[in-house]
């Protein structure tokens, strides 16, 4: 960047000040020929200098150009990187509360925005700004009062553009903000075109996006008449400063006050500073659509994680695998809580199943212990270690973790086996784990096996394959914590009883903890607690549960028979 800004200075002095003196002293020695003068006497040194600064001037502004190339992609990649690097730590409620398709536009859109700001301020604002002052300065020194009123006039344009580019930039902003929200719907419809099909809403989808669409029109037509009202002053001001700056320049040479090579000099820079400051608002409106298509992205992630590593975070080391829930209490909004005053311990090694109303804090408590959020009040020990006082990727690389509605990334299953781990995908290894999660046999039957692309979200695959995949994927993983938040839910009776067995296998050497609706996927852990209203109300064996009239044995006798009443 440094590089390419020293070139463009150099370019401007080559071609905008250096030449034009060139020309200015030709006119001089033209106005004094006489018959004895020589050609390469008078003219040999101007030409020869013309040509070095022809040379001179291509060779920089090529360098320039490269520089600034280079610069911008390196800039624009890294921009990219960034970008994605803060939205992925923005945590899970963040990415739950903002649409993914909105996201993505913001972050393509702020992209290409960096790269026109940096065209716009090294080869606009940056180019015209150094002729300008450089152009000023030559007719202060060849003629002050021409100089002068350039200057003069010069300040004032600066000081009306500062004060009207805010106007230009929030116009630009909220276009940008119409037109993202726009585009953003657009993704949504398309990323859930199935659900949209199933309950024939694509003609209100239609009018939706096209109303959204409608209102990033009117947004930039209000865009555009903030700027031409700026538009407007600003070519008054220039406009009267190239008059004044001319009639000054011509009174003085009636006067004889100047010479013909510098007449030519107040003619050529007037012109050009003139041309100069009415290219910079053109330049400063860019870069004002640019900058607004970038502010949403910058709000998204200035937004501070809501879940950060402490400064002295140590790496969680899990040598039994025992989990204590201490006083735990969680609420996402203030005075509403989910979870409170929650007390559980799991001992290293036990298989506990979690089960209770809809609502009452299940699934809530696994992503706690993952934590994608932090308990509002209480703590969360892992072998005596506080979440809070570990880092999060230590903390997941300990745990497994199978949700109840998986998604995988639009890669091959092999791959999305492999997820998280470094190197190729180990196919040996990938078969081995698949056979026991029931994935082999499904594989075996796609088209291109394991290199099969499983679409955006997976959704080539089915609910039950998913899942069977997320099962090897933790089985592949083999951390000594596993979570099972509703694993089985989309698998039909049989592929429950195949996978069943996987998982004990899964279980065997870790600290287990399962939430499930089906409580024949229960029925054989350890231990099982009722959690209910966010609180844990009962506690025991299958056995010992269905003995007692409470929550779990009214579960039981809805679901017995495969029906649920």
């Amino acid at each position: 960047m440094i590089a390419a800004a020293f070139c463009v200075i150099a370019g401007v002095l080559i071609g905008d000040v250096a030449t034009p003196l060139v020309f200015a002293e030709a006119l001089e020695r033209i106005t004094k020929l006489n018959s004895s003068s020589h050609l390469w006497h008078t003219f040999g040194t101007l030409v020869i200098l013309y040509a070095v600064l022809l040379l001179l001037g291509t060779v920089t502004w090529r360098l320039a150009g490269w520089f600034e190339w280079e610069a911008a992609t390196r800039s624009f990649v890294r921009s990219i990187s960034l970008a994605f690097d803060r939205l992925i730590g923005l945590g899970y409620r963040w990415h739950v509360d903002h649409p993914s398709g909105e996201v993505s536009s913001t972050l393509s859109t702020f992209s290409w925005a960096l790269m026109e700001s940096i065209d716009q301020i090294w080869w606009g604002l940056l180019r015209i700004f150094a002729g300008c002052v450089c152009a000023i300065i030559v007719l202060l020194v060849v003629a002050w009062p021409v100089g002068l009123t350039l200057a003069v006039f010069a300040v004032a344009f600066i000081a009306l553009m500062i004060r009207r580019s805010r106007a230009v930039t929030e116009a630009s902003t909220r276009f940008s903000a119409a037109h993202t929200a726009a585009e953003g719907a657009a993704f949504d419809v398309i990323r859930n075109v199935l659900t949209v099909m199933s309950h024939t809403g694509e003609a209100l989808e239609r009018e939706r996006v096209d109303m959204l669409l409608d209102g990033s029109v009117q947004a930039d037509l209000g865009a555009r008449r903030v700027f031409t009202v700026t538009r407007t002053w600003m070519s008054a001001v220039v406009n009267t400063m190239s008059w004044l700056a001319l009639f000054v320049g011509v009174v003085l040479a009636l006067h004889h006050d100047i010479s013909t090579g510098v007449v030519y000099l107040v003619l050529f820079y007037s012109a050009a500073v003139s041309q100069q400051i009415i290219e910079s608002f053109q330049v400063v409106r860019s870069l004002s659509r640019a900058l607004g298509r970038a502010t949403k992205l910058v709000t998204l992630i200035d937004t501070p994680p809501e879940v950060v590593d402490a400064a002295d975070a140590t790496t969680l080391t899990v040598v039994n695998g025992g989990i204590a829930f201490k006083d735990v209490s969680f609420r996402y909004t203030a005075g509403h809580p989910l979870i409170e005053g929650l007390n559980l311990t799991i001992a290293p090694g036990e298989h506990i199943g979690v089960v209770g109303p809809s609502g009452g804090g299940k699934s809530t408590l696994t992503r706690l212990v993952l934590r994608f959020m932090d308990v509002t009040e209480g703590e969360i020990e892992i072998d005596g270690q506080a979440l809070t006082a570990v880092t999060q990727q230590s903390l997941r690389k300990q745990i497994s973790y199978v949700p109840q509605d998986p998604q995988m990334l639009h890669r091959s299953v092999a791959e999305n086996i492999w997820l998280g781990r470094e190197g190729a995908p180990d196919m040996e290894r990938i078969i081995e784990v698949s056979r026991a999660a029931h994935v082999h046999e499904f594989v075996s039957e796609l088209p291109e096996g394991y290199e099969t692309i499983v679409g955006e979200r997976g959704l080539k695959l089915s609910g039950g394959q998913r899942q069977r995949v997320a099962i090897a994927q933790a089985m592949l993983k083999n951390a000594p914590i596993l979570i099972l938040d509703e694993a089985t839910s989309a698998l039909d009776s049989e592929s429950e009883a195949l996978v069943q067995a996987a998982l004990w296998k899964l279980m065997a050497s870790s600290t287990s903890m399962v939430v499930a609706h089906r409580l024949s996927t229960i029925s054989r852990l350890d231990r099982i607690v009722v959690v209910e209203d966010g609180a844990v109300t009962d506690s025991g064996t299958h056995a010992e549960l269905l003995q007692r009239e409470g929550t779990y044995h009214k579960l039981w006798q809805h679901q017995s028979g495969g029906f649920i009443q």
